[in-house]
């Protein structure tokens, strides 16, 4: 698989763990951010075995739209 960094430039971080977002070369987009429990809300079966909620900042998805 082929990725392609397409975070924000202004939500970039010099070095270490930071919420990212890459683009795959199959049409998906690959998200890093926090691993997080299931909040209330949630129904577990939405989250599958294979799966697993992250939590990522808000400004993170509103400016990967206006880059696009």
């Amino acid at each position: 698989m082929k990725v392609r960094d397409v975070t924000p430039i202004s939500m970039r971080c010099a070095g270490g763990a930071c919420p990212a977002i890459y683009e795959t070369d199959r049409e998906t987009f690959l998200i890093v951010g926090s691993l997080v429990e299931i909040p209330e809300g949630v129904p577990p079966e939405k989250v599958g075995q294979n799966e697993r909620l992250i939590e990522v900042p808000i400004d993170l998805v509103r400016k990967m739209q206006t880059n696009r």
